[in-house]
Order: structure tokens, then C-alpha cells, then sequence
């Protein structure tokens, strides 16, 4: 591979260069292991039918302010290793295959051989359903592996690690080992090579319903007030069936919600805690909430009408 390293200046360049590749950080998705992304969302993005958000969210800018922290604790739990200079500030691409990635932090472990480090920012809940298996190991997400074993190559290092930085009552930073499979490497090189064919010919992916929803919704935000023949499709006729039995289990669920309600009101009256049966303490407590105004909006609304 004819690798580039690019100098980034500053934000915009950076977001720029992203435009033209597949990143490791969101490779995953061509797997359909990404939590974030899907291949059809990905695909939409490199044809230019939807943007990228630039604003930084809450989480990213959260492992933003931490990265340095998490850095000065490896260099500090990893006295043997040499930390190198922090940020990188480079971008790496492959511009045959058209894959690029920024990693984080490059290490040298204490047999002298150079590797990367990814930096995570982990919420304590998640760490615990996302990261910890039942026997008590970390194990990182796949898409996170398939993220180091792309910046891994793309750099020419020889190992990899994750490093989840867990911020609670304490802040924990534990460092995993990624095992550096070629197999994994060339499956995913095949994926992006397949995607950029199919961005090239346009030939988009199939939506993951379950996943692209709000992703849909904004594409197609309002009606333009014609009518279609769908009456050949089985796929939407078995969608407005799933419709209707879901809004009914919603019907009876919001019915058995208040009913239940009820029942808790009129027991314990106008207590605030009430100790339970199983040994749980129920609360119900008084909540002032403030009026507000909500801006006008619009949106639509699926209806299932009655047939002529």
C-alpha cells in the first residue's frame, strides 16, 4: 500500500479529506457491526444525498476534553512505554482503496515495538453491557476493533490497544490488547472496495428499517401531494399490518399504564414512599415542572385509511 500522511491544519481540512474515504471509525458499518452507522446511511453520505453533522455533540466533545487526561493516565500506568507526542496530527489514507483514519495515540511497548492506541470516552452503564463479558473481561465492541486493526495498517504499527476511559465516582483506564488479524484487515478492504463500486454506479444499500428510520424520515420530510400504486407491494402491506398490531399493543399497554397508576394513587394516597411486598420501595413523589412554549413544527403522520 501507498500510504499518505497528511499534516491537518485544521478542522475543516480535516473533515474535507474524511469526505473522500471510508474511516476507520466507521468501517464497521460494511460489516454491519457499527452502532451508529449502517451501510446505507454511509452510502447516502458519500453521495452527497445527506451531510455530515459538523456541530460536535455532547459525547464528542466530552472524549474531546478527556483524550489529554487519558493520554497523561497511560503514560502514567505504562511507565515502560514510550508515549509519543499527543496529537498525532495526521491523517492517513490509503487513496487506492480509498480508506483513511486518525488515530489517537502512537505508543512504543516496552519490547520496543510501535503501536496505536485508541482513546474511548465510556459512559459507566455502557462500559458495563457494551465492554464487560460475563466472565468479567474486557471485551471492546467489534466495530472498535475493526477501527484499530484499519489504523494499525494504515500506519504500518505493528500492535494495537484500546483504552475505554471510564469516568464515575473514580476514572478507570483499562488497556485491552487488539489482536491484529489480516483476515479482518483484507474482508474489510474487499467491503470498502464493493462500497465504493456500488457509490460509483449507484447501487445503494438496503435500509436497516430497524436503524434508518429517522435517517428516512429526513429525506423525505414533507409530502408533495400526489398519489402512488403500491398495491403490488406485499413488503408495505405486511409493514401496515405490523403498523396496527403494534399501535394496538401500544393502546393496551398505555391502558394497563394508567390503570396501574390508578391502583398505585389510591394506595398510597398522598404518601410519598411506600414499601413493597418484595422488599422494593415504590416512590411518588410531587414534581413541579415549569410551563413552556414549543415552536411550531411540522411533520408527517402515517394514517391507515379505510378502503373505498
Amino acid at each position: 500500500m501507498a500510504i499518505e500522511r497528511i499534516a491537518i491544519e485544521d478542522r475543516e481540512q480535516w473533515l474535507a479529506l474524511r469526505k473522500q474515504d471510508v474511516t476507520a471509525s466507521v468501517a464497521g458499518a460494511l460489516l454491519g457491526v457499527h452502532p451508529y452507522s449502517t451501510a446505507y446511511g454511509l452510502y447516502l453520505l458519500k453521495k452527497g444525498e445527506i451531510v455530515e453533522d459538523p456541530e460536535e455533540t455532547g459525547p464528542m466533545r466530552r472524549g474531546r476534553l478527556l483524550e489529554p487526561v487519558a493520554v497523561q493516565m497511560l503514560r502514567e500506568d505504562r511507565p515502560d512505554w514510550t508515549v509519543e507526542e499527543y496529537p498525532i496530527g495526521y491523517y492517513y489514507r490509503d487513496p487506492a482503496a480509498r480508506i483513511g483514519a486518525t488515530p489517537d495515540v502512537f505508543a512504543t511497548n516496552e519490547k520496543g515495538e510501535p503501536g496505536i492506541v485508541q482513546v474511548k470516552s465510556v459512559e459507566p452503564g455502557v462500559f458495563r453491557r457494551e465492554w464487560r463479558a460475563e466472565s468479567g473481561l474486557v471485551e471492546p465492541p467489534l466495530w472498535i476493533v475493526v477501527q484499530a486493526i484499519l489504523e494499525t495498517k494504515l500506519t504500518g504499527r505493528v500492535w494495537a490497544a484500546v483504552a475505554p476511559m471510564v469516568v464515575g465516582f473514580g476514572v478507570e483506564l483499562p488497556i485491552v490488547p487488539i489482536p491484529i488479524h489480516d483476515g479482518v484487515f483484507e474482508r474489510i478492504r474487499v467491503e470498502v472496495d464493493q462500497f465504493w463500486r456500488n457509490v460509483e454506479h449507484s447501487r445503494p444499500y438496503p435500509p436497516d428499517y430497524a436503524r434508518d428510520g429517522r435517517l428516512i424520515s429526513s429525506l423525505y420530510p414533507k409530502d408533495n401531494g400526489k398519489q402512488i400504486d403500491l398495491s403490488g407491494d406485499n413488503e408495505i402491506g405486511d409493514a401496515v399490518v405490523s403498523l396496527e398490531r403494534a399501535r394496538e399493543a401500544k393502546k393496551q399497554a398505555e391502558s394497563s399504564e394508567k390503570t396501574a397508576k390508578a391502583v398505585i394513587n389510591e394506595k398510597m394516597k398522598d404518601a410519598a414512599l411506600a414499601l413493597l411486598p418484595d422488599g422494593r420501595m415504590l416512590s411518588n413523589k410531587t414534581t413541579d415542572r415549569d410551563g413552556y412554549y414549543v415552536n411550531p413544527t411540522s411533520f408527517r403522520m402515517v394514517k391507515i385509511l379505510k378502503g373505498r
